[in-house]
C-alpha cells in the first residue's frame, strides 16, 4: 500500500486524519484498529487518544472540517453581503460540489448506496454544520421577506434544506454528464423549487424540476 500523502508541517490531528483517510480511500475501509493506526504513524495510542476518542471520530471530524471549509470560504466572498437567502445557497451547494471532486472516491465510498432518506453516521456533524449555516439563511430570507412564515409549516424548513443537500449529493455521484453540468442544472432547479415553496411561487418551480428529470414533460403553455 502506498504511503499516505505528506503534509508540510502537519498537527499530530492532521497526521492521523491523513493516514486514515488513506487507508479509507485505498482499502475500502477505515483501518482495522487504533493500534494498527498508530503503528503506521509511529505514535503511542496514548498520542492517538489526546486527539480523538475513537477511529469514528476521526472521520466524523473530518467531514465536519471540510463542510467548515467550504462555508467559511464561501461567505468571504467580497459579494456575499449582497445575496439574497437562495443566491447564497446557490453559491454555496456549487462550492461544495466542485470541493467533493477532491475526495469523489470517498463520497462513492459512503453514500454511493445510500437513499437521500437515510442518515449516515459519519456525515452527522457535517450535517450539524450545514444545518448551523442552513438556519442562518432561512432567519436571512425571513428578515427580507424571501422566506414567508407559514405557522406549522415553518418547523419543516430546515428539514427540507438537509435533505436538499442530501439529494444534491445523490445527484452528482450518479451524474455522468460532463464536467457534471447536469448537477449545475439540479442544483439550480431544486433550489428554486425549494425556496418558492417556502416563499410564493411553487407551481411554476416545480413543473420546471419536474421536466427537467422527466424530459417527456412537456412545456407549459
Amino acid at each position: 500500500m502506498n504511503a499516505p500523502i505528506v503534509l508540510e508541517n502537519p498537527s499530530l490531528r492532521q497526521r492521523i486524519e491523513s493516514a486514515y483517510l488513506h487507508e479509507l480511500k485505498s482499502e475500502g475501509r477505515p483501518p482495522i484498529s487504533i493500534f494498527k493506526l498508530c503503528q503506521t504513524l509511529s505514535i503511542s495510542e496514548r498520542d492517538f487518544f489526546s486527539e480523538y476518542s475513537s477511529l469514528n471520530a476521526v472521520e466524523t471530524h473530518w467531514w465536519r472540517g471540510m463542510m467548515n471549509d467550504v462555508i467559511v470560504s464561501v461567505e468571504s466572498g467580497a459579494e456575499w453581503p449582497t445575496f439574497s437567502a437562495r443566491h447564497r445557497m446557490l453559491a454555496f451547494l456549487y462550492a461544495f460540489t466542485t470541493s467533493t471532486l477532491d475526495h469523489r472516491s470517498l463520497l462513492l465510498l459512503r453514500l454511493g448506496h445510500t437513499s437521500p432518506l437515510k442518515s449516515v453516521t459519519q456525515w452527522s456533524a457535517l450535517e450539524d454544520r450545514y444545518e448551523q449555516f442552513a438556519n442562518s439563511l432561512l432567519v436571512l430570507g425571513r428578515q427580507q421577506g424571501e422566506i414567508a412564515s407559514r405557522g406549522p409549516v415553518t418547523a419543516i424548513y430546515p428539514k427540507a434544506l438537509r435533505l436538499l443537500l442530501r439529494s444534491v449529493v445523490a445527484f452528482n455521484l450518479k451524474d455522468d454528464s460532463p464536467k457534471f453540468e447536469r448537477t449545475d442544472a439540479f442544483i439550480e432547479k431544486s433550489v428554486a423549487v425549494l425556496f418558492d415553496l417556502m416563499g410564493h411561487q411553487v407551481l411554476d418551480s416545480g413543473f420546471d424540476l419536474l421536466r427537467f428529470l422527466l424530459p417527456g414533460v412537456p412545456h407549459r403553455a
